[in-house]
């Protein structure tokens, strides 16, 4: 199917709008609520992750202000956020968190000390843990003093470079991008832990890179982009797993990854990618959610090799149903936000040139 290099900023401004105010209509007195799972929906972790995607997006500030304020009272004891506000707090919220009230004011900066540092504990050289064995995760999930839970406070890669995103100056930010950076596959993609697909951790790792004014060494670099045109699906989106139908959060994911790539060319296939992504929007404005998140057992070190999961009860080694999309659309809205900006400022000089990761960690910030 041969898929034509469309781009029209007008089209891609009226998406995003339509999808925030999607996004906004499934706000509830300052929450988003998702995934159900044995512990319930999550609020606190899933407001996090929305309003660190759209807000800088999003004209209403109201709505900001209340979710922000949302997300303040909801910080345990500890300084961390959590799942929920049954569940213990542990790093991956609490990152997306941080990320989500980066330009609060109302996060002072004894509270802010204390959320990254209650983040940092979970850090195990080389990367960063999503609970801590005391932080009371196993107490909650009622798991027997005879049963390990050595998956859920193990490193996992998805949560290390989440950790970095919300503070790419700690010490340790370094240490983790060279680390993720050798787990890179033979696919040339990078797993993850908590999410289906290796989409996740690459598009993030890809993301503070960018932030950090960094690139990836060029082999690998490239290997990712030919990772991405070998998996794009011909009408130009990009399936979960192994599937051949296009699926909107991976879709989102894919494309951003193809902006912060765009220094290695693949316009067409970067184009088809956003077309395809605005194909899927909805009339409601949304797009539509899928099982893209996956809970392995407490023990479980590595999900990859789980043989069987289940879409049934939310529990250990299960797929979690973005029901209402609202992972999926603050995703496609940000993605797209960031195809604009490639798109509208490719032909404007770069001030400041990126950098390539070096090969060892070093202790030059700049890492140069």
């Amino acid at each position: 199917m041969e898929m034509k290099n469309i781009f029209d900023s007008k089209v891609i401004d009226k998406a995003i709008e339509k999808g925030i105010n999607h996004l906004l209509s499934q706000n509830v007195n300052g929450q988003w609520r998702g995934f159900p799972t044995l512990a319930g929906e999550s609020d606190i972790w899933v407001t996090g992750f929305v309003l660190a995607h759209i807000y800088n997006l999003c004209k209403q500030q109201d709505a900001i202000k209340e979710s922000q304020k949302f997300l303040l009272r909801s910080r345990h004891s500890s300084g961390g956020w959590s799942y929920s506000a049954q569940v213990p707090p542990d790093a991956d919220s609490t990152a997306w968190c941080l990320m989500a009230l980066h330009a609060c004011k109302e996060l002072s900066g004894v509270e802010l000390e204390k959320a990254t540092t209650f983040l940092w504990t979970h850090f195990n050289s080389p990367g960063v843990s999503t609970y801590e064995i005391n932080s009371g995760i196993r107490e909650f999930i009622a798991a027997p003093d005879n049963e390990t839970i050595a998956g859920w406070t193990s490193i996992h890669p998805d949560v290390s470079i989440a950790a970095v995103l919300a503070d790419k100056e700690n010490e340790a930010a370094t240490g983790i991008l060279n680390w993720l950076r050798n787990l890179q596959t033979d696919t040339g993609f990078f797993h993850a832990y908590w999410w289906r697909g290796p989409h996740y951790t690459t598009t993030l790792l890809l993301r503070a890179l960018t932030q950090l004014k960094l690139q990836l060494p060029f082999e690998r670099a490239t290997k990712i982009a030919q990772a991405l045109a070998h998996a794009q699906l011909l009408d130009g989106g990009f399936g979960l797993d192994s599937s051949t139908n296009k699926n909107s959060f991976t879709t989102a994911l894919a494309l951003e990854s193809f902006t912060h790539l765009s220094y290695l060319g693949q316009a067409k296939e970067r184009a088809n990618c956003g077309n395809a992504l605005l194909n899927l929007q909805n009339e409601n404005g949304g797009w539509s959610g899928d099982y893209i998140l996956r809970i392995p057992a407490p023990f479980v070190i590595d999900p990859n090799q789980v043989e069987s999961w289940s879409c049934a009860h939310g529990g250990g080694n299960c797929f979690i149903e973005d029901k209402e999309g609202i992972f999926a659309t603050a995703m496609a809205c940000y993605a797209l936000a960031l195809w604009r900006q490639t798109e509208l400022q490719k032909d404007v000089p770069n001030e400041e040139p990126f950098c390539e990761l070096p090969a060892t960690e070093r202790n030059n910030k700049n890492y140069l």
